[in-house]
């Protein structure tokens, strides 16, 4: 079975986010990255539940 890995550059086009942001969060582990070498890699399913968690989290704040 082969893991599909997003790089930091992937995950700032898909959160919309800034480099130094993907990157904090990654050292912070507000995502759920792995330092391989010098960078960041994020497997695809960990970041798609890592969104639909916080879609979980934002709906129920909401009510």
């Amino acid at each position: 079975m082969e893991t599909e890995l997003s790089s930091v550059d992937d995950i700032t086009r898909i959160l919309k986010i800034s480099k130094v942001t993907a990157q904090r969060w990654c050292r912070d582990r507000r995502l759920p990255a792995a330092k391989i070498g010098k960078s960041y890699r994020i497997r695809k399913d960990d970041l798609d539940r890592w969104y639909e968690g916080k879609l979980l989290d934002h709906t129920t704040a909401e009510h």
